[in-house]
């Protein structure tokens, strides 16, 4: 019998936190965010596709073919037809920039989320080397005379630094 695995208090915590972060990027759409996503979506669904298909051959067949009832009121080429695809063009174009300069502002959001907790967690990290190599200094543990890693990576990265020194390989590698 499997049974479903369970996940750690803190990362259940950790869910929740996103999930409410997610719940307040959403509330922070304005309306016309809100109204814009809704039709980028339909407008990327399958039923959009099918009604689209649907319109435009019924289009077709009621203007192609004669019957008492009804005259073709959009005679080929279909000038009327090609006008409102344009439009919608235009609209379903506009619609998709909207939704997709939301999607790029929640992504640098969480980018820059990420980064600031990559860097707390760096700092963290960095002290608690110092602490664990004064703990090995105070009980005097056996350790090599000169680690050259513990004592690199007791030391605070200077960020600015890292991000010259990534920009130089960048360049160098872009030379070759």
């Amino acid at each position: 019998m499997s049974s479903q695995p369970s996940i750690v208090a803190t990362a259940k915590r950790n869910v929740e936190t996103i999930a409410q972060l997610e719940q307040q990027l959403v509330a922070q759409q304005s309306r016309a965010e809100r109204w814009g996503s809704g039709v980028a979506s339909f407008f990327g669904s399958s039923r959009f596709v099918v009604a689209q298909m649907f319109l435009v051959v019924a289009w077709i067949v009621l203007n192609t073919e004669k019957t008492a009832w009804l005259r073709p009121f959009d005679p080929y080429p279909f000038p009327f037809l090609s006008l409102i695809v344009g439009m919608e063009f235009i609209f379903l174009t506009t619609f998709v920039l909207i939704n997709q300069k939301r999607q790029m502002r929640r992504a640098e959001q969480w980018s820059h989320l990420q980064l600031q907790l990559s860097m707390l967690t760096e700092q963290e990290v960095t002290k608690n080397i110092k602490m664990l190599h004064m703990i090995c200094q105070k009980l005097q543990l056996g350790m090599p005379a000169r680690d050259q890693e513990v004592s690199d990576f007791s030391q605070d990265t200077e960020i600015t630094a890292l991000v010259d020194e990534i920009e130089r390989a960048r360049e160098t590698d872009a030379s070759h």
